[in-house]
């Protein structure tokens, strides 16, 4: 069945508008509310109250709108944040005049001990400075820092530990410009990682790549945006890692020749080649018909105003090509 998009003004101060709706009904229409509306929903009317209470509402919860500091910090994670929640999105203030740090060691670790099914975190602009990577959640599974501050060594795992996040699968990177090469394979060495993204990372080189594909046997989905990389990198790339299922570079300095050694790779699906102005129409057919599972591709910036195009969709019946 296919689910319609129904427009719904609700207007707290008036729970009786919406009273007749069947408890599921208003739970859906409950789960389209901000953190803060939910909150002073609860202040509708008990039933209001006893629906916001539902664990589902706070499976996925984005806190990024607000303004946070610990003591707002703790009053989330002891009384508002529930035991089901997997998806949590939080920003500091790093960038403001005032940065106030609001998470903590303490505040970790009571969200390990709270949130056993906490999957998913996303640290926007945050300082990790004071904060060492076993303080967080052993149960995550997806990791996500953007525009963050980490110190030099991070990653490591404490003395009594193997790995301080054992079931990490999918890390994400985006302007964490302290991020190295010691970072990348330290990680990697102590994960089994299918996701890996590392944008604005120029830290990265190929010696990093190198270092870190040894432990990146089983990944299926790599993006790598203006790391300062080149051929080697995709010659490696393409060496080891054959379980590649999408592939994204942008803005990375590779040729034709460098785009060749990705015809290894005979379980790529997607890839995209975005701002990649030294590359050739015929290299870049060459290397796609040797794909069997390519449906898509992506050559933004690359071929604008020329009809390129046109002949590489021409050869790529099979695979949606998009510039």
């Amino acid at each position: 069945m296919r689910k319609c998009a129904v427009s719904v003004e609700i207007r707290m101060s008036d729970p009786v508008s919406i009273s007749w709706l069947p408890d599921s009904v208003l739970l859906e229409v409950l789960s389209f509310l901000s953190v803060r509306d939910l909150i002073r929903s609860g202040r509708v009317c008990k039933r209001w109250k006893r629906m916001i209470s539902d664990k589902t509402l706070w499976k996925h919860v984005n806190l990024t709108p607000y303004k946070l500091n610990s003591k707002i910090m703790w009053h989330f994670v002891r009384h508002w944040l529930r035991t089901s929640l997997q998806t949590l999105k939080l920003k500091g203030l790093l960038h403001s005049v005032k940065k106030q740090e609001y998470l903590t060691p303490a505040i970790l670790q009571e969200m390990a001990k709270r949130f056993s099914c906490l999957e998913n975190l996303h640290l926007e602009q945050t300082s990790l400075h004071s904060i060492s990577y076993d303080c967080f959640p052993s149960t995550l599974k997806t990791l996500e820092l953007s525009q963050c501050e980490i110190p030099m060594v991070w990653f490591n795992a404490s003395s009594n530990q193997s790995r301080s996040l054992p079931k990490l699968e999918n890390l994400m990177l985006n302007n964490v410009s302290s991020f190295s090469n010691h970072h990348l394979e330290t990680v990697c060495s102590q994960s089994v990682l299918k996701t890996l993204f590392l944008s604005g990372t120029y830290r990265v080189t190929d010696i990093g790549i190198q270092k870190s594909l040894l432990f990146l046997k089983g990944l299926q989905h790599l993006k790598l945006q203006s790391c300062n990389i080149t051929d080697i990198a995709l010659h490696l790339i393409g060496c080891h890692l054959k379980c590649l299922q999408t592939l994204a570079l942008t803005n990375i300095s590779m040729t034709d020749a460098g785009l060749a050694c990705l015809s290894s790779i005979k379980t790529l699906e997607k890839l995209w080649l975005e701002y990649s102005i030294h590359l050739s129409s015929d290299s870049i057919i060459a290397v796609c018909v040797t794909l069997p599972a390519l449906n898509f591709l992506c050559l933004n910036g690359i071929f604008e105003g020329h009809g390129s195009i046109d002949e590489i969709k021409k050869k790529l019946p099979n695979c949606k090509v998009t510039c």
